[in-house]
């Protein structure tokens, strides 16, 4: 029998949640989302990271109220949209333990009562695991990325062997003003190196694309801070694309899974 060998059977990946348009549109996406939550199979739990869910003041905030209520985080849509929503029960417990080994390893991390689960964490949730699931759902901020690739670390050793999904959330290219003004949809060269890069399984390389000419054309959702929480986590070995699309001008969607 081996020693010393570490069983992680935490999963991750990170996912576009598109459009609140998507819940009334015929948009393969939500096939796509269907499909995957029946291929990654059940978790006793999943963590999510939304970019919607911001704390500016530099903490990182983990709700840890026993319910984790629908926000319905978007404004002037049509009313039938208002119809949707996705609630879940929290993983009070998970939750804690996050916080607690956070603090210990210095980050800027306290519990929270105050939200829930916003557009960007619901939408996903909703099509890949309709039946409902245990869900842990944790700010971004406006650190850097290489601090929410530590927090992903934290989240890595609290969860051990436990059966876990991390998903992050957002748009690689995030350019809502194109859209608004009916600009032809097109492959960003950000996205380009961004996918090719995962491809690659040059992960270390990400850190370097914020700030570049690239980065700022396409203004990311959320810094893609989901993301590097994601890689800090599941410390992926490679990464295989699940889907891409660009169905709006200034706006992509990304579906990436990650393999340790």
């Amino acid at each position: 029998m081996e020693e010393n060998v570490e069983y992680n059977l935490m999963k991750g990946i990170f996912v576009s949640h598109g459009s609140p348009m998507i819940l009334v549109e015929n948009d393969p996406w939500k096939d796509l989302l269907r499909e995957w939550g029946k291929k990654l199979g059940k978790f006793d739990s999943i963590i999510i990271i939304s970019p919607h869910f911001f704390s500016w003041s530099g903490t990182f905030l983990v709700e840890t109220q026993p319910k984790l209520e629908c926000i319905q985080d978007y404004y002037g849509f049509p009313d039938e949209l208002y119809k949707f929503c996705y609630s879940a029960d929290n993983d009070v417990d998970l939750a804690n333990k996050i916080v607690e080994e956070g603090q210990k390893e210095g980050l800027p991390i306290k519990q929270d009562n105050k939200w829930g689960l916003d557009h960007g964490a619901w939408i996903p949730l909703m099509y890949m695991y309709p039946e409902g699931v245990k869900v842990v759902t944790i700010s971004i901020t406006d650190l850097s990325a290489e601090i929410h690739y530590k927090l992903g670390e934290v989240i890595g050793r609290v969860v051990g062997d436990r059966n876990v999904l991390i998903i992050g959330t957002g748009s690689p290219t995030h350019r809502l003003e194109l859209m608004y003004l009916n600009a032809k949809p097109r492959q960003t060269k950000f996205d380009q190196i961004l996918i090719q890069k995962l491809k690659d399984g040059d992960f270390t390389s990400l850190f370097k694309l914020e700030g570049t000419k690239e980065w700022e054309i396409a203004s990311p959702e959320g810094m893609l801070r989901p993301l590097f929480v994601v890689l800090g986590a599941v410390k992926p070995k490679k990464a295989e694309i699940i889907g891409y699309e660009v169905p709006y001008g200034g706006v992509s969607m990304l579906a990436v899974e990650f393999y340790s």
